[in-house]
């Protein structure tokens, strides 16, 4: 068979009544130019046999079955299988426009060696026009951090991927890891990326290509009660961390030419982040005795973004204690944060909220 055009991954586990609207997704595609390489991970219900059907009825379905894995198993036996040049990773519970595969070959002739992002939206949100599609927004290798610290960066299912990067520069999917898969991913892509095609760039446009659905399994699942659990770290990789973070926040900010070179919806993403890390700088530093380095507080770096929050009425959790220094709130919020339970972290984010009057852009 001729090489296809676009290779889309779906890894599928126990989505027997969601996975055809996915599929007839891909089906409905203006561009018939492609592949799918369906993975059903073990699934215990009916979800095979919904592959199996559709693989019966197009040869463009590529069907694996494989015993459960997780979903990086998964992604990582459909990028063994794929044949095309440029991957797309699809959830088996959400859809893609039916213009997105034309859309994104016309960008792939426009900037053949570059990474393309696109974005997101609820199926309750209109589809955009894609003649309206503006400019993207372009980084270089000297902002890989900044790019990454968006609100798309860490996402793989909003990027056209090189298969010739993630085959030359090693990449695939950690199956040890049991949360951050998908950023951990996209660190070990763009490292590769770079390092590969250092002329290159990251072209990210505003345009939504990507469906996903109030109905999903994610949804079910991040509905569900969590009880709290240990926090899974490192702590020798940890040490002088906080120090680190320092010169990465300090270095992002350069890159982009402070805060002003972002938009207001990654500055919003980008201060929730940083404080949420700068907390488990705090948390790690009393858990391992270390002293926070000078110029931690105040008028360094946790001052910095801060005021900088301030100024853009930025608000989550960790604002008021981080302005207000208190580390033994700052350590107890990302425990419940990070474990899951969540609690102490809404209870404390609707008290601030609360404070600054509901007026400031929440995340």
């Amino acid at each position: 068979m001729p090489t296809p055009r676009f290779s889309v991954i779906v890894p599928a586990y126990n989505l027997e009544h969601l996975l055809p609207r996915c599929l007839d997704s891909l089906l409905a595609q203006t561009l018939p130019d492609w592949e799918c390489v369906v993975v059903d991970d073990g699934s215990a219900d009916g979800t095979g046999g919904v592959c199996d059907a559709y693989a019966a009825k197009d040869p463009r379905f590529v069907v694996l079955h494989q015993a459960n894995g997780g979903v990086s198993s998964a992604r990582n036996a459909g990028i063994r299988a794929a044949r095309a040049e440029d991957l797309l990773f699809l959830d088996g519970d959400d859809a893609l426009e039916p213009f997105a595969l034309e859309w994104l070959a016309a960008r792939r002739a426009q900037w053949p060696g570059d990474l393309i992002g696109f974005h997101m939206r609820s199926d309750r949100d209109a589809p955009d026009d894609p003649a309206a599609a503006g400019d993207p927004r372009s980084y270089t290798a000297a902002q890989k951090q900044a790019y990454m610290a968006g609100n798309f960066g860490s996402n793989v299912t909003i990027k056209l991927f090189s298969a010739a990067v993630i085959r030359e520069g090693g990449v695939a999917f950690d199956p040890a890891l049991a949360r951050g898969e998908d950023q951990d991913f996209c660190f070990r892509y763009l490292d590769a990326f770079f390092a590969l095609r250092p002329g290159a760039a990251v072209r990210q446009y505003e345009l939504h290509l990507y469906v996903v659905y109030a109905d999903n399994g994610a949804g079910r699942a991040s509905s569900q009660k969590v009880a709290a659990h240990a926090i899974d770290w490192d702590p020798e990789a940890s040490r002088g961390y906080a120090a680190r973070l320092m010169d990465e926040y300090a270095g992002l900010l350069a890159s982009m030419g402070g805060w002003e070179g972002y938009t207001p919806k990654e500055r919003l993403y980008m201060a929730h982040q940083y404080a949420r890390r700068f907390a488990f700088a705090v948390w790690a530093a009393r858990q391992l005795g270390e002293a926070l380095p000078r110029g931690f507080w105040g008028g360094g770096a946790v001052g910095d973004l801060v005021a900088a929050m301030g100024r853009y009425r930025l608000y989550c959790a960790y604002y008021w204690p981080l302005r207000l220094g208190w580390k033994g709130l700052i350590a107890a919020v990302y425990q419940s944060d990070e474990s899951e339970s969540k609690r102490l972290y809404w209870k404390v984010f609707l008290i601030g909220d609360l404070l600054l009057g509901r007026r400031w852009n929440r995340l």
